[in-house]
């Protein structure tokens, strides 16, 4: 089995478990639920996630699994990493684990998230799509807007390279991979509303910031139903779709852009409730 440091899901980690001792016939939920006090109907959902262990269980299950000092404090974070409710909550626990072991699996999530951190990833990713890069960081980061540090041009080369992203060719001129970040479960929660959030404050900023002719940033308040809306989300899809076809046949690539599309209630009267 591997450790449980290389576990980013602790129900990953018990189904590992269960498959790797079940071939000793005595092995089963209902042995499970005998030296736990766990129900065996309620741990097959758990390890089929449908549930989740309540963390005060977690800490009497270290004793089964037999884990180590360490191991057991990285399992209870575990537990509380894949319950977090929060973006706040699930960054907290994802430190603290990694304050702990510094697992290959998790250090790797830990990129792809560093990658979602600071806007300028993406942005500094795409530009070096459009220039010729061969590692005047100076540049690369003026070029941005806002600007960056020369030191923050390179650490986001650096992790863009590690990811596999980019990659420097035999002339030393810095290439896009055909790569993407992929990322599972919380990891890929807490990513997305990290950038998510980037994104929404640069977009505000943009109004002092840029030009109204080099923008375009428009606003409309309306009422609708609950299935209106659902088809207004399935619209914007379609758009989002329509833009990156039509991206795909530009030739003629100059700058980098970010659009951001969004959709929020500003009154809670049907859903609240729900």
């Amino acid at each position: 089995m591997k450790p449980v440091f290389e576990y980013l899901d602790y129900r990953d980690f018990l189904k590992d478990h269960y498959d790797h001792n079940k071939k000793n016939r005595f092995f089963s939920f209902r042995y499970i639920a005998v030296k736990t006090g766990i129900d065996a109907s309620l741990y097959a959902k758990i390890l089929n996630k449908q549930r989740h262990i309540s963390t005060a269980k977690a800490a009497e299950l270290c004793d089964f699994l037999k884990l180590k000092r360490t191991e057991k404090k990285y399992f209870e974070l575990l537990v509380r990493f894949n319950r977090a409710k929060t973006a706040e909550e699930t960054r907290l626990y994802f430190e603290k684990m990694l304050s702990l072991r510094d697992s290959p699996a998790v250090l790797l999530e830990k990129d792809k998230y560093d990658y979602f951190l600071n806007w300028y990833n993406a942005a500094l990713r795409d530009l070096i799509k459009i220039i010729p890069f061969t590692g005047d960081y100076k540049d690369l980061a003026r070029r941005l807007c806002p600007e960056i540090t020369e030191v923050q041009a390179k650490k986001s080369v650096q992790l863009l390279e590690k990811l596999g992203l980019i990659f420097r060719d035999s002339d030393g001129v810095w290439r896009l991979t055909d790569d993407f970040i992929r990322t599972d479960g919380k990891m890929a929660a807490l990513a997305v509303r990290s950038f998510q959030k980037e994104m929404c404050r640069l977009g505000m900023e943009s109004i002092e910031r840029i030009p109204k002719e080099q923008r375009d940033i428009s606003t409309i308040t309306v009422s609708s139903s609950k299935a209106c809306m659902e088809l207004i989300r399935e619209r914007l899809a379609d758009f989002r779709r329509e833009i990156l076809q039509i991206i795909s046949e530009d030739e003629g690539m100059e700058e980098v852009y970010q659009l951001n599309f969004q959709v929020f209630p500003l009154t809670c009267n049907k859903w609240k409730k729900e």
